[in-house]
């Protein structure tokens, strides 16, 4: 087990066992997960099914081994040639005694989905939960007691720190634990309230003690802005250049800059339509864009097509900032930011992220004297819960197309403070001209 390769380039690695047919590892970066892999008799169909992750304790508590893997590979193999789907030997054991994690799980996805929360919100909960509980999707949820979350917790925690051995102080691991005990919190809740209360009052992460992470203040400073927006102009892919740019003057969250599509952006208008933001449908919003992000969009319009990556892909699909995925279709671009490595060291440029861009349009916004009410609109904030006032408020498209000029004048004049300044004082001339012509 500890001479298989972790994955290069992908995001995991499956090797197949020489003694029994059907029985495999999946390797990925952070964990090894035993499964079964095998014909389902009647179905004319191969399905898979998850073991459990190697080292870690089976449901009778002894550790997952290649051996103990193996053994009951052989016996799910055997189940699935008599007919049996992954699905009903997964539910097996759980039925007995009630409903599984996966009950919950799956209850929690249907809620999420009839909400209309975001993609990003479930893709988040089905790569999650499945990965770092995968032993305890299939067992009792009654069983998932407090010190067991606490144990995982704290496990989650581990594998960051030796996946992150250059940077001991990378707070990931806590975050990601954190994120995983909230989501089994959400899935007991939704389950516990489909079946009226039956699993009792106690929530079982309600007993973990969470990492206590301060929220990341970190900003562009009004001095690096200039050497920011410099280095960002010596990117090869202009696509990511323009999107970086577009994402500090717009202040929008990476996901929505990277799925902007022409079809969204009202020409005439000068807005631009957000319909599935962070928060799913029901949080939609338009905001209005100013002459810098507009001339972004207006660009690529014109010269995507011209990008030989993407003339190669078909075209841009309609996505402002189009990229190629693995299987080569062309889709939303994957990172704004171009991957750099260097040796066994992979980084990305430049440094700072999309989300320090946003908190950098957020300062910089309230330095130019736009009002917090106004800045959560414009950045898709829920303001209501903070403020009653604000449920009775909406702003005009046409005031905040105001704030925006405010917030781009500002972020240009820390950008090319000189040539801002002699821009204002040749304003200022022409309006002394008319002023002095006006004059009988």
């Amino acid at each position: 087990m500890k001479r298989l390769r972790l994955p290069q380039g992908v995001p995991q690695a499956i090797y197949w066992d020489a003694e029994t047919s059907g029985f495999g590892v999946v390797v990925g970066k952070t964990s090894k997960t035993f499964v079964a892999n095998g014909w389902v008799a009647g179905t004319g169909r191969k399905k898979r099914i998850a073991i459990g992750q190697a080292g870690e304790p089976g449901p009778n508590g002894a550790l997952w081994s290649v051996t103990l893997a193996r053994k009951q590979a052989r016996v799910h193999l055997g189940q699935m040639s008599a007919g049996a789907a992954p699905k009903q030997l997964r539910r097996s054991t759980g039925e007995a005694n009630g409903p599984t994690l996966r009950d919950a799980y799956e209850a929690h996805l249907d809620r999420l989905r009839k909400k209309q929360r975001a993609e990003a919100t479930i893709e988040t909960l089905e790569k999650g939960l499945p990965k770092y509980l995968s032993d305890w999707m299939d067992r009792p949820i009654a069983d998932l007691t407090g010190e067991v979350l606490a144990t995982v917790h704290e496990r989650i925690k581990a594998q960051a720190k030796a996946r992150s051995h250059a940077n001991p102080a990378n707070p990931k691991g806590g975050a990601v634990a954190n994120r995983v005990i909230a989501q089994v919190s959400a899935c007991w809740s939704t389950l516990n309230k489909r079946l009226s209360g039956a699993l009792g009052t106690w929530n079982p992460a309600k007993s973990v003690e969470k990492d206590s992470l301060k929220p990341k203040r970190t900003r562009l400073s009004d001095v690096a802005l200039p050497d920011w927006y410099a280095r960002v102009q010596t990117m090869r892919n202009p696509i990511q250049r323009d999107g970086l740019v577009f994402a500090l003057f717009t202040g929008l969250r990476s996901e929505d800059v990277r799925t902007t599509r022409f079809e969204h952006v009202d020409f005439e208008a000068r807005t631009l339509r957000l319909p599935d933001p962070k928060g799913g449908e029901g949080r939609a919003f338009t905001i209005p864009l100013c002459d810098t992000a507009l001339a972004i969009i207006e660009r690529r319009k014109r010269e995507n097509g011209n990008e030989l990556l993407i003339a190669e892909g078909g075209g841009d699909n309609g996505y402002v900032f189009p990229g190629l995925d693995a299987a080569g279709e062309v889709g939303p671009i994957a990172d704004l930011r171009q991957q750099v490595h260097e040796g066994a060291k992979h980084t990305r440029f430049p440094a700072e992220d999309v989300h320090t861009l946003r908190r950098t349009y957020e300062s910089v916004a309230h330095e130019a004297g736009v009002s917090e009410l106004d800045l959560h609109v414009l950045t898709n904030h829920s303001y209501a819960s903070h403020n009653v006032n604000a449920t009775y408020i909406s702003q005009h498209l046409d005031h905040l197309a105001r704030c925006q000029a405010a917030i781009e004048g500002a972020l240009w004049s820390r950008i090319k403070p000189k040539a801002t300044t002699q821009k204002a004082a040749k304003k200022a001339v022409k309006r002394q001209g008319r002023h002095l012509r006006a004059v009988p």
